[in-house]
């Protein structure tokens, strides 16, 4: 009886490779998301436009990100992601006084934002919508907000003594939360060589900030 040919085996791709491909696929719809809206407009660039740059199915963009809002939303999260990596990666920065720290983080985020000077003000506008999946009442939006307030909390418990900390707990975090949306509209509209009046206002008001905060505990 002659023996049946087993079926040919198609090797499957390591579980390794396949999530590194996930992963480039990833990436190529962020970074041509992030082109288009950046030359043509938040608004105006549908998914099936940064499927065609991508060189993928529209469908397999909705495999990654539900809409384009999330495809922004996850670049924010690598901004505040990446400044965070970047404070923490520095040694110096780990006995630096505060002002230093924070001044690292948000240069770090405005560096970040740099390339996409564009979108990033049409991202604030769509933000400001009440009903808008960046604004301030979406659940992903605040975890993105809570994310960076914990690791501003993190920077105050390390550079300050309990005693100058207890009563700052409960505002300050927050408020260095309004503080950045600040420096950001400044930075948007700063025409400046290389943005340095927007470092040098960030400068100022971080050592202003915390010489106050430290005479006043």
């Amino acid at each position: 009886m002659p023996l049946k040919k087993s079926a040919r085996k198609v090797p499957k791709a390591a579980p390794g490779r396949r999530a590194q491909n996930k992963e480039a696929t990833r990436e190529r719809i962020v970074t041509e998301a992030l082109a288009l809206f950046q030359s043509k407009g938040f608004d105006a660039t549908t998914t099936k436009e940064i499927a065609r740059k991508a060189r993928i199915a529209e469908g397999t963009v909705f495999n990654y990100f539900r809409t384009k809002h999330d495809i922004a939303l996850h670049f924010f999260e690598m901004e505040v992601e990446r400044a965070i990596e970047t404070v923490r990666s520095k040694p110096r920065l780990r006995t630096a006084p505060l002002d230093e720290k924070l001044f690292a983080l948000v240069e770090s985020q405005l560096a970040y934002l740099a390339p996409y000077e564009s979108f990033i003000g049409s991202a604030f506008i769509e933000a400001l919508k009440p009903s808008s999946p960046l604004g301030m009442f979406s659940h992903k939006a605040n975890a993105l907000r809570h994310r960076y307030i914990g690791f501003v909390q993190e920077l105050l418990e390390d550079s300050l003594p309990k005693k100058q900390l207890a009563p700052m707990n409960w505002w300050a975090p927050d408020a260095f939360w309004v503080f950045y949306i600040v420096i950001l509209l400044f930075w948007l509209n700063d025409e400046s060589p290389r943005k340095e009046n927007t470092l040098a206002f960030l400068d100022r008001s971080l050592k202003i900030g915390v010489s106050i905060v430290k005479r006043s505990t």
